[in-house]
């Protein structure tokens, strides 16, 4: 589960993502960190290889999955 770091992003420090689980967590730049549950791995590899990291988290995984704050 190691992190994915994402310096070209603006919103999103980095994320990683638990296979077993199927949680995908999430760290912004201002410091919050979210998990979002039942993901699919396929939608983690399309996360991992989008061009903007956060338009894909905002079109693809928020209001989509259930989430919590970490």
């Amino acid at each position: 589960m190691d992190w994915v770091e994402t310096p070209e992003s603006s919103s999103i420090a980095r994320f990683r993502y638990d296979r077993a689980n199927q949680v995908l967590t999430v760290e912004f730049v201002h410091g919050a960190a979210y998990n979002y549950y039942d993901v699919q791995e396929f939608i983690f590899e399309q996360m991992r290889t989008a061009s903007s990291k956060g338009l894909f988290l905002s079109q693809n995984i928020k209001g989509r999955y259930r989430y919590a704050r970490v």
